[in-house]
C-alpha cells in the first residue's frame, strides 16, 4: 500500500504525491506518473492564452460600443425634424439595448495557471485557476514534490 505524502486539492484538480507516484485527477482525466519518470515539476502562468482571450474580450466590447452609435443616431433622428417618428426612436432604443446585452455577456478573462510535469517525452500541463486558491499552497506542494524527486534521483 502506498503512503500519501502530500495532497493538493482544487475545484478542478486533485494531485496526490505518494512514495512512488504522482496521481493527478482532473475533469478530463485521471493519470498517474511514476516519480522516476519525472524530470521536474513547476507552476506556470498561461499568459499567451490570457492575452488571446483578452484581445477577443476587447474586440467584443468594441463591437458592442459600435452598435451604440447607430442606436443613438436613430433615436436623435426619430425625435428631430418637423415631425417626430416614434417608431425610428424605438428601433434606436432596441439597438442600444441589444448593444448592452452584448456588453453584459462579455465576461473578462482570467489568468489561468498550470502545474507542469517535465518528462523525457515532453511536458504535461494540468490547468487550474490560481485565483481560487492560495498561491502559497501550490508552491508548498510543488516544493514537496521537488524534494521527493531530488531524493529519488
Amino acid at each position: 500500500m502506498e503512503n500519501i505524502l502530500s495532497q493538493f486539492n482544487l475545484d478542478s484538480l486533485d494531485i496526490k504525491l505518494t512514495n512512488e507516484k504522482l496521481i493527478i485527477n482532473s475533469p478530463a482525466s485521471s493519470e498517474s506518473f511514476a516519480l522516476r519518470s519525472l524530470n521536474g515539476i513547476g507552476v506556470i502562468d498561461l499568459v499567451d492564452d490570457y492575452n488571446k482571450a483578452l484581445t477577443e474580450h476587447k474586440k467584443s466590447a468594441q463591437t458592442a460600443y459600435a452598435i451604440f452609435a447607430p442606436g443613438v443616431i436613430l433615436i436623435i433622428s426619430g425625435f428631430a425634424g418637423e415631425e417626430s417618428n416614434v417608431l425610428v426612436a424605438l428601433i434606436g432604443i432596441g439597438v442600444i439595448i441589444f448593444g448592452f446585452t452584448l456588453l453584459n455577456k462579455n465576461e473578462e478573462p482570467t489568468l489561468m495557471s498550470a502545474v507542469r510535469l517535465m518528462m523525457n517525452g515532453g511536458n504535461r500541463d494540468f490547468q487550474f485557476d490560481k485565483t481560487s486558491t492560495n498561491s502559497e499552497e501550490v508552491a508548498e506542494f510543488v516544493a514537496k514534490v521537488e524534494s521527493t524527486l531530488t531524493s529519488y534521483k
